[in-house]
């Protein structure tokens, strides 16, 4: 299970070096898990072979709300959308 104590690359993702925002950044991420889970990627079928892309969605959207840039929203959409695709699928269906 992912947390902010175990997902270093989310804070050096966002250009963050203390812990003023931690409780805002726990907050975003297990909304952004929860998102993913009713995306059809729910956490616990992440498997190694996928844990890269599961962290890269989990960044991408973070970046939406914590470093919001208008002129980067279509360009972080089209990813986060591409990267979910490659995530559905390489999950197994039960």
């Amino acid at each position: 299970m992912l947390t902010l104590e175990n997902f270093p690359e989310l804070k050096d993702a966002l250009r963050i070096d203390g812990s003023e925002d931690d409780n805002v950044l726990t907050l975003l991420l297990n909304a952004a898990k929860i998102y993913l889970e009713g995306a059809g990627v729910p956490e616990e079928k992440i498997t190694d072979s996928t844990l890269s892309l599961y962290k890269q969605a989990i960044i991408i959207y973070l970046n939406f709300d914590y470093e919001y840039d208008e002129r980067k929203i279509a360009k972080l959409e089209r990813a986060f959308q591409r990267i979910l695709l490659q995530l559905r699928a390489g999950i197994p269906s039960e």
